[in-house]
């Protein structure tokens, strides 16, 4: 289902977040595939149950405020790849699933933040910070790890974090759209 909701909604602001953990879960699937040495395998699988976890509880939180499951057109993710290219690698991978998830823990972190937030979002995100942190801790290793073996691994974080940025100055720009048009409709009925 696809429904236009105004992007300083709580409730879309969720449905951006479940995208996101759903859209993580398929890049972990496809890198446990990859995986080049049983400790990443085995961090992987943990990974990709985070993930789907991530997903059900934010899915909980907009059933428990009355809200709809909604299709997000431009999560994050699908930002970053446009910007970034085709994953064509392990590390390709690793270096987008790190961008991604170190932007996770920022604007979890920045949402915990928000004045009047409900104590079951609060819980919520806090019990996902904690993974998130070591979804960032453990593809760090591993891209140093690389790194250590190929210099060339750093060009494609470099890459992926470039990605990042142009991902988010869109999104910031669809919210703008978003919220001036909006305003523009209030305006228009008032």
């Amino acid at each position: 289902m696809t429904i236009t909701m105004d992007h300083r909604d709580p409730l879309w602001v969720l449905n951006e977040y479940r995208a996101a953990e759903i859209h993580g879960a398929d890049a972990i699937l496809r890198m446990g595939r990859l995986a080049d040495s049983t400790e990443l395998s085995a961090d992987l699988s943990r990974h990709l149950r985070d993930e789907a976890v991530h997903a059900w509880l934010w899915t909980k939180a907009i059933k428990a405020m009355g809200g709809e499951i909604v299709h997000v057109d431009q999560p994050y993710q699908t930002r970053l790849g446009a910007y970034f290219g085709l994953p064509r690698s392990l590390t390709d991978f690793l270096a987008l699933t790190w961008v991604s998830e170190r932007r996770g823990v920022e604007q979890y972190t920045e949402h915990l933040d928000t004045a009047g937030l409900s104590a079951a979002i609060q819980r919520t995100l806090r019990g996902i910070l904690r993974d998130e942190a070591w979804h960032v801790r453990y593809i760090h290793e591993e891209l140093q790890r690389r790194i250590r073996s190929d210099q060339r691994v750093e060009q494609i974080v470099d890459r992926a974090l470039d990605a990042d940025q142009h991902a988010i100055a869109d999104m910031i720009a669809a919210s703008v759209a978003a919220g001036a048009a909006k305003e523009e409709e209030a305006a228009a009925c008032g």
